[in-house]
């Protein structure tokens, strides 16, 4: 069974999650800063996440991404759990990706406070940890 009961929860746990980043005044602005374009393409449940320097939307958007990539739902809750690495997923083949992932290796330890707020997240939407 996944992790997210639906798409929506999905979109809202993540999409939440990835905005918090962008209003950090500090981490928020080197984010916004890399001008970097990232498409989700989620599976189980199915869904569409982009995070742009202009904001978290769903869904299919008129935008050219500069790094596409795909995963599960549960990869996605198992990475900002820190229960798998992005390097150690892309080499699993968990993540696939096409694009720029050095800028987004780079990006990386921007994402350190997010990983630190997952948990409550969790608790909050009920999600296991």
């Amino acid at each position: 069974m996944a992790i997210f009961k639906d798409t929506e929860q999905m979109y809202e746990v993540l999409g939440n999650l990835w905005q918090q980043l962008l209003d950090d005044p500090d981490n928020g602005s080197k984010f916004k800063g890399a001008e970097l374009k990232i498409k989700y393409i989620l599976s189980d449940p199915a869904g569409i996440l982009w995070v742009t320097p202009e904001g978290v939307f769903t869904g299919e958007q008129d935008l050219k991404p500069d790094v596409e990539m795909a995963l599960s739902g549960d990869t996605a809750h198992k990475f900002w759990l820190k229960e798998v690495s992005l390097p150690a997923a892309l080499a699993k083949k968990l993540i696939t990706s096409k694009g720029s992932m050095t800028k987004v290796m780079k990006l990386l330890p921007l994402l350190k406070p997010l990983h630190e707020a997952y948990p409550a997240v969790c608790d909050k939407y009920g999600l296991p940890r």
